[in-house]
């Protein structure tokens, strides 16, 4: 489900410096989370075989960072970065990196 890369998705924002591209992002939640990821979660997407599942559902997660302010719209493409507001988020839950 896409919960499970919400915070690591900021976490590894902080990690990076606030700002980073999709593919180091990627890269560092599937250090975060990889031990939970199963095969199917390895397997490319029926509608598009060049995507893996969990990157994808990571991305979705992406966006709802994004309508909740967490992560910052105006990003340049293929750049993530994280908010004021979801550096909060981490502080608040105890994920503070």
């Amino acid at each position: 489900p896409e919960d499970v890369y919400q915070a690591p998705i900021l976490e590894a924002l902080v990690e990076l410096g606030g700002s980073a591209p999709v593919s180091a992002v990627l890269e560092r939640i599937e250090g975060k989370v990889g031990s939970r990821l199963t095969t199917y979660d390895y397997q490319p997407l029926p509608s598009d075989p060049n995507q893996i599942r969990w990157r994808n559902s990571a991305q979705w997660a992406r966006m709802s960072l994004v309508r909740e302010g967490l992560l910052a719209s105006d990003s340049p493409r293929g750049t993530w970065e994280i908010t004021p507001a979801g550096r909060e988020w981490l502080v608040r839950n105890k994920r503070n990196v």
